[in-house]
């Protein structure tokens, strides 16, 4: 259990929230979002899961069995993070992405593309099945981006997306499921810890530049 705390402790603490004239005196201070954007794993993945060919899945007993809609694909007994942050915020619940395509769900308020399994590299996870990688995530981004323009004209879109909250839990599978996982990948025989570590962060870094690239700010 604690092993399992530290987990999500370093976790949190690898969170990126980027959002225009958000001031570092805490959440308090943050202003009023239009829409939040959630890309990471299985830690903030609310669903996505749900519709790809993986073991990585929450959709079962005993997840969900603290909250009123039970089981949907969070791994979590009950409310995640970003659930929590959305409430705080005034934002209703995200809608997965993969809802989104297939349900036709409303993106209005943002969209959660965090994939279990998934992870900064694109072969991290590969074992379990699908995932839709960090890679995936920033290209789902973009059909979102391509939907929102059906909407607003270039200006309104770029003003909404500035001042929408772009969340990013991204890492910790690039280790369990691929660095440790010697059996299964071959990273650790290839890098060191420090040269596989520069080279998550620079792959961090292009998908975070992309992500700025598409208007989120």
């Amino acid at each position: 259990m604690v092993s399992l705390l530290n987990i999500a402790f370093c976790s949190l603490l690898l969170i990126s929230v980027s959002a225009n004239d958000v001031s570092t005196a805490g959440l308090s201070s943050l202003p009023p979002f239009t829409a939040m954007f959630v890309f990471g794993d299985s830690l903030i993945d609310n669903g996505n899961n749900n519709y790809l060919f993986t073991l990585a899945k929450a959709n079962y007993v005993p997840y969900g069995i603290d909250t009123s809609w039970g089981p949907t694909g969070r791994f979590s007994n009950g409310k995640m993070l970003v659930d929590l942050l959305g409430e705080f915020l005034g934002l209703p619940y995200l809608p997965s992405f993969a809802a989104t395509q297939i349900q036709g769900r409303n993106i209005t308020w943002g969209v959660n593309y965090a994939s279990a399994a998934a992870g900064i590299l694109d072969e991290t996870g590969r074992h379990l099945g699908q995932r839709m990688t960090f890679t995936q995530q920033v290209q789902n981004f973009q059909t979102t981006i391509n939907q929102l323009k059906a909407t607003m004209d270039d200006m309104d879109l770029s003003q909404y997306l500035a001042k929408s909250l772009a969340l990013v839990n991204h890492g910790s599978n690039d280790y369990i499921n691929n660095y440790l996982l010697s059996a299964l990948y071959s990273s650790s025989f290839l890098y060191d810890p420090t040269a596989f570590a520069d080279i998550l962060i620079k792959q961090y870094k292009t998908h975070i530049l992309s992500l700025h690239d598409l208007g989120s700010k």
